[in-house]
């Protein structure tokens, strides 16, 4: 099988593991402020009707996309898609779906642009996209909060094991001019880092990492970790065990990659840092000749001006 084809498999699978509702009720429950309090089975109730996979364009039009680095553009139709986009409704809410859920799983950190702007992105075109669909006119009330979701399986070491929430807060400027968060609380942009077992290792990261990590524990143990901690269900174990293995050698050969790529820029960075340090540079000459030199952004230059100016 071709490597662009496998991709696809896995690229596939992933998409079909993440939206199985009881996997997605954990992500919900620990990534969704909303969740926290409910009990996976009081958040499964909430996902009424099936997910939207892969078949939703992000973009206006097609000739608005720069497919470069982007996983989830249809080679056949060269329109990007989300992932997985659910309707979900609130706990104890009698009401139809109350918030629209986007989940997006990456390989890569390091795609040649910032994967949080990208998030940004995609959280701008489900608030737009909802006009003529959920509200019309100025009807504004009648619009959905939004999540996009994004789970990184090969973070850089900084961010391993780290779940960050991106969302509006209010900063007054002159007097006291605060209102109610419903009136503003319409996006959040949730990052989900994995790593190594060595930290935070609990929880969402624990689970996802055993999704997709299977050489970490044998395959069957962690199908046991799943269903008895997380209430993960299996109900054809020899066929998912296949699935979840292949799965997990995808992830696996792309984050050995991605590893790779990783080391090799922190080494280069480490030599300019130290030449640059010896000539008596500046610290902020050095992060724009590492940022640069390396082809890179200045927040991952940061990093590893972070780990290396002052060792």
């Amino acid at each position: 099988m071709l490597k662009s084809e496998k991709a696809k498999l896995y690229d596939a699978k992933a998409k079909w593991l993440l939206s199985r509702k009881d996997i997605f009720a954990n992500i919900l429950k620990y990534a969704v402020r909303e969740f926290k309090d409910c009990t996976l089975d009081e958040i499964i109730a909430c996902l009424e009707g099936e997910p939207e996979i892969g078949n939703v364009p992000v973009d206006d039009s097609p000739e608005l996309i720069d497919a470069a680095g982007s996983e989830s553009v249809s080679e056949n139709d060269g329109i990007r898609s989300f992932d997985i986009k659910y309707k979900v409704k609130l706990p104890n809410s009698n009401e139809q779906a109350e918030l629209i859920v986007n989940l997006e799983s990456q390989n890569k950190y390091h795609n040649g642009y910032t994967l949080e702007k990208r998030g940004i992105y995609y959280l701008s075109r489900l608030i737009s996209s909802q006009y003529n669909v959920e509200f019309a006119n100025s009807n504004f009330d009648d619009m959905k909060k939004v999540y996009s979701i994004w789970i990184c399986t090969h973070a850089p070491k900084a961010l391993e094991n780290t779940i960050t929430e991106y969302s509006f807060q209010p900063t007054t400027i002159v007097g006291n001019g605060a209102v109610d968060k419903k009136k503003y609380d319409m996006m959040s942009l949730v990052m989900i880092n994995l790593g190594k077992s060595d930290k935070n290792y609990s929880g969402l990261i624990e689970m996802l990492d055993l999704l997709t990590n299977m050489r970490r524990v044998p395959v069957e143990k962690a199908m046991d970790i799943l269903e008895k901690n997380y209430g993960v269900k299996f109900k054809n174990r020899l066929k998912e065990v296949d699935d979840m293995c292949n799965l997990s050698q995808g992830f696996y050969d792309d984050g050995k990659a991605e590893g790779i790529i990783e080391g090799r820029a922190e080494g280069e960075a480490k030599g300019l840092i130290n030449a640059a340090k010896e000539l008596g540079a500046s610290y902020e000459k050095t992060l724009d000749m590492v940022a640069d030199k390396l082809h890179i952004s200045h927040e991952d230059g940061k990093k590893y001006m972070d780990m290396y100016w002052n060792a």
